[in-house]
């Protein structure tokens, strides 16, 4: 069995649908997993915070009304026999906005607001599906994908929903959102819905879970600034979740440890060109060429830590280890002297609250505007001249952290966010000129 899951773009209008229930035929796929039409997300988030702020009806009625054209119009495209019955989904899913949004009661409100659009989707798709002739059944994500600090799937009322499955049918699901620890419609974060399949995948021993989007493949560099990029067609898992982290877009950081766990592979597919190879991520060792890929995460806050106390002392670093963990932030990279510990963060929500408390140990500096450039491939510290040929590649680039010899697999390189695309241009020139898989 397959779980497929499609993107916003994927599914971004009727058309796109169509091409969709294609894919799935083809692909004899056993579940289905789609995320909001393109868009919508956007325009969801943008209603709860006009709704928080208060006394932004207009605002509100107008986004409203936008929606009911974007989805009225896929109706009316993509549905002849059950065309009435999608026109009343549109309908209650934006007037269940439209009241969230008038009494609006916070973090509550807002999830049950974020939420409409991947289950509006999912409804329209489940109905063309039907119209077609074909099994489907449309799954409640909240019922069985649960969130909070470590998100699961409660396998067992999973299969017992999904029984279409079993008898040719498709299971159509919602990406992104969950139930919460209180039991009420939550969300997996944003890009949440490639981290939904993976779990699903896992729960129900998939034999592979393909994500699709609409790029063909992760590319051994970012194609939105670098020119003559290229799709990788195999990787391993551990190279993926490198990427994934820093900051290839096509996937979300979470989607690989699932499958890793269980062994399922994990394919990249481009829907706007099914026929294209995409990307398989698997627990095989490749080969090839030394360097594989290259992404950058933008975002990232410095935090240094200066102390005489911390000169051969022990339980320093302890005691910083805890301020961060007390704030549920986790740290990207870190490099140590005598007297000193810089790090490195990609979230400064509780940023100044951190700083007052880092602030007892010794001086502190927060310095924002950074990137992360990760590079993977063999880089096992043990080979000579790796570090070399990176240090020489990323040539007059200045260069604030390194991180290398924690993984066998990458080298982490932190800038400031105006370098990061001359660092990518140089690497990518230097280290992967003339080489395309």
């Amino acid at each position: 069995m397959k779980v497929l899951k499609f993107g916003g773009t994927s599914v971004g209008s009727a058309a796109h649908m169509r091409r969709v229930a294609d894919i799935l035929v083809r692909e004899g796929a056993g579940v289905v997993v789609l995320s909001a039409m393109s868009g919508t997300t956007d325009a969801l988030q943008r209603i709860a915070s006009f709704a928080s702020a208060g006394g932004c009806d207009r605002e509100v009625a107008l986004l409203l009304a936008g929606l009911k054209r974007k989805y009225m119009r896929c109706v009316e495209e993509l549905l002849v026999g059950r065309r009435e019955e999608a026109s009343r989904a549109v309908e209650c899913a934006l007037a269940r906005v439209a009241s969230q949004a008038a009494s609006y009661a916070g973090e509550v409100s807002q999830r049950v607001i974020i939420a409409q659009g991947e289950l509006l989707t999912t409804a329209l798709f489940t109905l063309y599906l039907r119209e077609r002739g074909c099994r489907a059944e449309l799954l409640h994500a909240p019922a069985f994908v649960h969130g909070g600090e470590e998100a699961r799937v409660d396998a067992v009322r999973l299969r017992s929903l999904a029984e279409v499955v079993a008898d040719g049918g498709y299971a159509v699901t919602q990406g992104f959102i969950c139930s919460g620890p209180d039991g009420m419609i939550d969300n997996l974060g944003r890009g949440g819905s490639d981290y939904s399949a993976a779990l699903i995948g896992a729960a129900l021993g998939a034999d592979e879970v393909q994500i699709w989007t609409d790029i063909d493949g992760m590319h051994n560099n970012d194609p939105r600034y670098v020119e003559g990029t290229f799709p990788i067609r195999r990787m391993h898992f551990d190279e993926a979740a490198e990427l994934a982290y820093f900051g290839a877009k096509i996937l979300h950081p979470s989607t690989i440890q699932p499958c890793r766990e269980r062994g399922i592979p994990v394919l990249l597919k481009n829907s706007m060109a099914p026929d294209a190879p995409g990307t398989l991520i698997s627990g095989e060792e490749v080969g090839g060429p030394r360097y594989r890929a290259v992404a950058a995460k933008d975002g990232i806050t410095v935090v240094r830590i200066c102390s005489a106390r911390m000169l051969m002392a022990y339980g320093f670093l302890r005691r910083v280890f805890e301020i961060f963990e007390r704030y549920r932030t986790p740290i990207d990279m870190i490099a140590t002297s005598e007297v000193a510990v810089s790090l490195t963060v990609d979230s400064d929500c509780r940023l100044t609250e951190i700083a007052a408390e880092l602030a007892l140990l010794g001086t502190v500096e927060v310095e924002t505007g950074n990137s992360i450039v990760c590079l993977v491939g063999e880089l096992e510290h043990a080979r000579q001249g790796r570090a070399r040929e990176v240090m020489e590649a990323a040539g007059d680039v200045p260069l604030k952290m390194i991180s290398y010899g924690a993984s066998r697999r990458s080298i982490a390189l932190l800038t400031d966010t105006r370098y990061r695309t001359r660092l990518l241009r140089n690497l990518n020139e230097k280290l992967f000129a003339g080489y395309a898989e």
